[in-house]
């Protein structure tokens, strides 16, 4: 029993001297960073200035190159709008010239049909004559 009352005697002694040792070293970090901290604190207030205005700068830049992108996509989208106008007015032209090549030859046609129908006029107006001579 003597034994164990020894042992934790020297079991507490030691605890004390390790939270001694842990007090030391404790006021020996605080003392560093008391030593290490700089001892005024700097003034970035004209850096924010700086670079608020290069954030700026950058943005407008960003703007700007981007009005050349978009300029490109409106005139492509312009672009295809005429060719698809273009593709449109072609086709209403061919459809109106097929009209137009069909109603040339009913024209055609219809001045054949004139040409004949007085010629049987000129026939008929001749026999006309004859038979009223001749009666």
């Amino acid at each position: 029993m003597q034994h164990l009352g020894d042992r934790l005697a020297s079991y507490l002694d030691k605890v004390r001297a390790l939270e001694e040792a842990n007090a030391d070293l404790e006021v020996k970090i605080r003392d560093w960073y008391q030593r290490q901290r700089p001892s005024e604190i700097k003034d970035y207030s004209p850096y924010f200035k700086t670079i608020e205005d290069l954030r700026h700068k950058i943005i407008a830049a960003t703007i700007e190159n981007a009005q050349p992108i978009l300029q490109i996509d409106n005139a492509r989208l312009a672009a295809d709008d005429f060719r698809t106008n273009y593709e449109h007015e072609l086709a209403l032209q061919q459809t109106v010239e097929a009209g137009v090549n069909g109603l040339c030859r009913v024209l055609d046609e219809l001045t054949l049909a004139r040409t004949d129908l007085e010629m049987q006029i000129e026939g008929l107006k001749e026999e006309l004559a004859y038979l009223r001579k001749n009666h």
